[in-house]
């Protein structure tokens, strides 16, 4: 076998060499990231729910389960936009729960397809009387605007997101929260929603085809640059 240095594609293998293996180890390091990010989020969900009182006195809410005294406010529901349960559109029931302690806080019952035209809002089934509700609070997201405060355009109101400040300045002061309602509780509706978009197996798989790549290319490698000697 003769070696035959080729610097066009010695370059050409070791620039993709370098690019594949980083982004195998940059798979791998999301793979320990998302692990670490569940853990923690599992550790939360088994603590004790907190109550109302308790979460105006806490700073670290996000992501800790929370039981509610109160009743479900009919005359309150946001749409949120966009959504998809099991290959259907429409949208989450996010409504506004007095708590028995005077605050008032968002709670996200879950997913409701939509019907024929926009213009035709979803049936929402109807929750009355007191209710004791657990789920776990997070954070309401990136706000885009609700619509112009002096122009209420009523409820149910269809949003792309919530906007905490738009909802104070009409009137409505709630927790800055959401509280995505746990599965079995009253007004509980379909929903899906994963810890993480991506779970940490699959940042696993993606490493092992970069590596395989990288494998791959120094084989190419080799396989240009060792030929057999011509016979004479």
């Amino acid at each position: 076998m003769d070696f035959r240095f080729n610097w066009k594609i010695s370059l050409f293998c070791l620039v993709f060499l370098v690019i594949f293996m980083n982004l195998g180890l940059w798979q791998l390091d999301r793979e320990k990231e998302k692990r670490e990010l569940l853990a923690q989020r599992e550790e939360l969900r088994n603590a004790d729910p907190m109550t109302a009182d308790e979460l105006a006195t806490r700073e670290d809410w996000i992501g800790r389960p929370v039981r509610l005294v109160g009743e479900y406010d009919p005359a309150v529901i946001l749409l949120q936009d966009n959504r998809v349960f099991e290959g259907q559109v429409g949208f989450e029931v996010v409504q506004r729960f007095h708590e028995s302690s005077g605050r008032s806080f968002l709670v996200n019952r879950g997913f409701v397809p939509i019907k024929r035209t926009r213009d035709e809002l979803p049936n929402i089934p109807p929750v009355t009387g007191e209710q004791q509700i657990t789920g776990l609070i997070r954070e309401p997201g990136k706000p885009l605007l609700l619509g112009d405060s002096t122009q209420d355009p009523g409820y149910p109101r269809i949003v792309q997101s919530i906007d905490l400040a738009q909802l104070k300045a009409a009137g409505l002061d709630v927790f800055p929260g959401v509280v995505r309602l746990d599965a079995n509780q009253a007004g509980a509706l379909p929903r899906y929603w994963p810890d993480v978009v991506m779970q940490p197996v699959q940042h696993r798989g993606y490493a092992i085809q970069w590596f395989a790549m990288a494998f791959a290319i120094s084989l190419a490698w080799l396989f240009f640059s060792f030929r057999k000697k011509e016979s004479t």
